[in-house]
């Protein structure tokens, strides 16, 4: 099939902004997290929306190669002037954590509505590269999903810095370890907030 008058070319195009949207998104999040007192999942946030943005570079390059693999920088062809895309957007609140807990159910609907979609779809028109591409991106967003969801429940419930059991608490800025039930209101190293202390969270 020929690429320009595939879906394939358009649904790369509608997963580029919707991955550099949501990088957007998770950087507001991660300035808000880290106004509260957040350090840690500030910087969990801005890896999500690194994330976010490579998956946005390896749907550009696919577009201007035509559904191919190859960096689009060696590409002679100038692109295209305009795609015209019908579709909605998410704008949910960044502020926490009830951001934590919608911009989860953003990325499961992506992974198992649109991207599983996109990849069957890349298929069929013969495009098994671009297939592959969402096949890997799908299992990503289940793991944002999964981290999003947790990170809600302790936040939410007032467990983020409590365990039941004794638990090793690292701080993310000096690297100060202390085990214990709770983590310190302040690291007894670096002065610096509960917050930057890292998260024990589930194998995502």
């Amino acid at each position: 099939m020929n690429f320009d008058e595939s879906k394939t070319k358009d649904n790369l195009a509608r997963a580029f902004v919707a991955e550099v949207t949501g990088g957007a998104r998770y950087q507001f999040m991660a300035k808000d997290a880290k106004a509260n007192g957040y350090g840690f999942i500030s910087n969990t946030l801005k890896m999500l929306a690194k994330n976010e943005m490579a998956h946005a570079r390896v749907f550009y390059d696919f577009l201007l190669n035509k559904g191919k693999l190859g960096d689009a920088t060696d590409c002679k062809d100038w692109g295209y002037d305009n795609i015209d895309l019908c579709f909605g957007f998410p704008f949910p609140n960044y502020v926490m954590p009830e951001s934590l807990k919608m911009e989860s159910d953003v990325e499961l609907h992506e992974c198992d509505e649109i991207y599983k979609h996109f990849e069957q779809t890349a298929l069929d028109e013969g495009y098994q590269d671009v297939a592959n591409a969402f096949h890997h991106v799908v299992q990503v967003e289940h793991c944002h999903h999964l981290l999003l969801k947790e990170l809600y429940e302790k936040m939410s419930s007032g467990k983020m810095y409590r365990m039941q059991k004794m638990n090793k608490w690292k701080c993310t800025n000096c690297g100060t370890e202390l085990t214990e039930k709770e983590a310190p209101k302040n690291c007894p190293m670096c002065g610096y907030d509960q917050g930057y202390f890292m998260v024990p969270l589930a194998d995502n």
